[in-house]
């Protein structure tokens, strides 16, 4: 564990200078109100054991994630094709990949998951299972669900607009914990498939509300930039 934790600190350090130049992140809280400033301590949202779920536009939504929640180790399920050859399977292993092979129908991953939210550790999923073709929120599949519940861990949505690239800003919104007790009535580790049916498109719509704030607060953002610049240009005028 130790070798490979250090190999993952060697990756972060060495990729380190592709965070303020291809995706420099501007971060939006939920429960803070537009026009004003995160929590100084933002990564206290991140304490102990947590499931964090994500929209998904490529590979790239990790590496943001990753250096949001630094210095956490920052776990991830991730599907067969990101262990295509060795040198990708290796660089998932020290990262922190947590294989989930959707041919085979294994719930290994679930497993997984569990065993490392329930010693305190951070994992993401992307819930819609692959990226997005129109920026759109796909369907859920709600195995992130089993996952938080088994662990008895909350569930923090980390919503982003994907706009990655050179002297690009991405933008996210950390939302408020999902409590999963919220939704789940039933005790035990196996949930009726109606409950969570029911828990699965609940919790996929206040994703989708928060991807709605999301633009907004992008949108307002822009709208107060080209305010101060009009303000400006008129004075520089005057």
């Amino acid at each position: 564990m130790i070798f490979l934790d250090i190999f993952r600190w060697f990756g972060i350090i060495q990729a380190w200078w592709l965070y303020p130049v291809f995706f420099k992140c501007r971060p939006y809280y939920e429960d803070v109100p537009r026009g004003t400033r995160g929590p100084k301590h933002k990564n206290r949202r991140f304490k102990g054991g947590k499931l964090i779920i994500s929209n998904h536009f490529s590979v790239v939504d990790y590496m943001l994630n990753l250096f949001v929640v630094l210095p956490r180790k920052l776990w991830v399920v991730a599907s067969e094709h990101a262990y295509r050859n060795k040198l990708q399977g290796f660089g998932m292993m020290f990262f922190g990949g947590i294989p989930c092979d959707r041919r085979v129908r294994s719930m290994r991953f679930v497993e997984r998951s569990v065993e490392i939210l329930k010693k305190g550790g951070l994992v993401q999923i992307f819930p819609e299972g692959k990226n997005t073709d129109d920026g759109l929120i796909g369907p859920f599949y709600p195995s992130y669900i089993v996952i938080a519940h088994r662990a008895g861990v909350p569930i923090v949505p980390i919503l982003t607009d994907g706009n990655y690239g050179f002297r690009k800003r991405a933008h996210v919104l950390i939302g408020c914990e999902i409590h999963t007790g919220d939704y789940i009535k039933t005790e035990g580790p196996i949930i009726p498939r109606e409950e969570l049916k029911a828990a699965n498109e609940a919790i996929r719509e206040r994703v989708l509300a928060l991807k709605a704030e999301l633009d907004a607060r992008i949108e307002a953002e822009k709208a107060e930039k080209s305010a101060r610049r009009g303000k400006k240009a008129r004075k520089d005028g005057t």
